[in-house]
C-alpha cells in the first residue's frame, strides 16, 4: 500500500516540476494520473475529474454525485463540485475551471486530457502548452510500487501456470476464461481487493488468429494444432503486470519450431542490451534488427515492449524512435514477436524491472518449446472442460 508521506512527495515532485518550467498551473485529467497523486478510485465516464495544480494550491474539480464519497483528499487545498454533465451555466464544469485558473498565464495539459478541456481554454483565451510530467514520474517506481507490481506478477504466475497445467488438444477459450476468474475470486479472498483498481484478464490467442497481435478469440475457439499465445493481463490495487507464453497443444512441426527459436533468439538480443542507462529504442532495434536480417521483417508487427505500472500500457516504449534514456527502477515488458500467417503466431512478454547494470524479471515461467508443449492426454481436465460448457450451455 502507498503510504501517505509517498503520496505527499508526488505531489511535492509535481509542484517542483511547475517551478521549473514556465507553465504556472498543471490539469490533470488522465484518471491513473490522479490516482498516482492521490489513491483515488473512480469511473469518470462522461462525467470530469480535475485535479489542478499550482505552486501554493491544488484543487479537485468534480461531479457533485461523488463530492460525498471523495471529499476527503490528502494534499488537497480545496474540493470544488459542478452540477452535471451537460449543465447550463453558472453550473457547468467548465465555470469552475475557469474559476480556479482564468489567471493563469500558461496551463499545462496532458498529452491524453479531453479535446474539449483544450478546445474550452483556447475559447476563453487562454495559453495552453503539453506538459507531461506526471505521466514521466509515473515510469520510476518507489520500492513500495516495486513490491505492488510484483505481487501482480505473482497472480500472472500462478494464472499462467494453470493453464499450463490445463491445457491439453481440445482445450477450449472458455476453459481459460474459467481460470480467470479463479484468479479474480484469490485475489478477493487474499488481497484488501479494489475493483475499481484492479482488473483480470486471462485469455490465449488459438492458432486460429495468433498470427493477429490483437485478433480476438471467442469462447468457443479450442486449441488444437498450431501455436497459440496465453496471456495473463493483470492490474491488481492500482498496479499492474503481464505474463505471455507462447504454447502448443500439439507437437510443432518444423517452421514452428524454428519461428519459436528465433523469437527466443531476439528476446536473448533485448535483454543483451537492456540496463540503466541505455536508450528506449536500441532495445527494440537489438531485436528488431535481428529478425529483419532473418527474413522476417514483414512479420513484425509492433514495439519490442513498453512501461508497466499503474497502467497496463504506459511509457517508457521500447520503440524504434524513443529517444527516453533508461533508469533504474523503470519497469517494461519485453516481448518481440513473429506473426506468419498459416504458421503462426510467436510471442512471449515478461514484466521486468531495470537495474543499473541488466534488469531483473519480475513473472517467473518456464519458456522453453519443450516444456510448453502439452501433448498428454489429460482425461481429467477434459472432463472438466465438458462440466464447464454444461455450465454455460455451450
Amino acid at each position: 500500500m502507498i503510504s501517505k508521506t509517498e503520496y505527499k512527495q508526488r505531489m511535492k515532485s509535481a509542484k517542483e516540476g511547475l517551478k521549473s518550467s514556465k507553465i504556472d498551473t498543471l490539469i490533470i485529467s488522465e484518471e491513473e494520473d490522479i490516482y498516482y497523486l492521490t489513491g483515488l478510485t473512480y469511473k469518470s465516464l462522461e462525467r470530469l475529474f480535475l485535479l489542478i495544480i499550482k505552486e501554493n494550491e491544488v484543487t479537485f474539480i468534480l461531479p457533485k454525485m461523488e463530492l460525498a464519497h471523495l471529499k476527503r483528499v490528502d494534499n488537497i487545498t480545496q474540493i470544488k463540485s459542478y452540477w452535471e454533465y451537460p449543465a447550463k451555466e453558472p453550473e457547468r464544469w467548465q465555470d469552475i475551471l475557469f474559476e480556479v485558473v482564468g489567471k493563469s498565464n500558461v496551463i499545462g495539459i496532458g498529452n491524453k486530457s479531453p479535446f474539449e478541456i483544450a478546445e474550452f481554454l483556447s475559447s476563453m483565451n487562454l495559453k495552453i502548452q503539453k506538459y507531461n510530467i506526471i505521466e514521466e514520474l509515473r515510469w520510476i517506481k518507489s520500492e513500495t510500487e516495486i513490491k505492488l507490481i510484483k505481487q501482480a506478477a505473482l497472480y500472472c504466475d500462478a494464472a499462467i501456470s494453470l493453464l499450463n497445467s490445463n491445457a491439453y488438444y481440445g482445450m477450449t477459450e472458455l476453459e481459460v476464461f474459467s481460470i480467470g476468474q479463479s484468479i479474480q475470486k484469490r485475489l478477493i479472498k487474499e488481497t484488501d481487493f479494489d475493483y475499481l483498481a484492479s482488473n483480470v484478464l486471462v485469455a490465449a490467442w488459438p492458432s486460429r488468429i495468433s498470427y493477429q497481435p490483437h485478433g480476438i478469440p471467442k469462447v468457443s475457439d479450442i486449441m488444437i494444432d498450431g501455436s497459440h499465445i496465453s496471456i495473463a493481463f493483470l492490474r491488481v490495487n492500482g498496479y499492474a503486470a503481464e505474463l505471455e507464453r507462447t504454447f502448443f497443444t500439439s507437437k510443432p512441426n518444423k517452421e514452428q519450431r524454428e519461428a519459436f527459436e528465433l523469437m527466443m533468439e531476439a528476446r536473448r538480443r533485448s535483454y543483451s542490451v537492456l540496463k540503466a542507462g541505455v536508450i528506449a529504442e536500441d532495445v527494440d532495434l537489438a531485436s528488431k534488427q535481428f529478425l529483419s536480417d532473418k527474413g522476417l521483417k514483414e512479420n513484425l508487427m509492433h514495439r519490442t515492449g513498453h512501461g508497466i505500472g499503474i497502467g497496463n500500457h504506459e511509457g517508457p516504449f521500447l520503440a524504434e524512435g524513443d529517444k527516453t534514456i533508461l533508469k533504474k527502477n523503470m519497469v517494461v515488458s519485453i516481448e518481440p514477436g513473429i506473426y506468419i500467417e498459416g504458421v503462426g503466431g510467436f510471442r512471449h512478454s515478461d514484466t521486468v524491472r531495470i537495474t543499473e547494470d541488466g534488469y531483473e524479471i519480475l513473472t517467473n515461467c518456464l519458456d522453453d518449446i519443450k516444456s510448453l508443449t502439452f501433448t498428454k492426454s489429460k482425461p481429467l481436465q477434459k472432463l472438466k472442460g465438458t462440466v464447464i460448457k454444461k455450465m454455460y450451455g455451450i
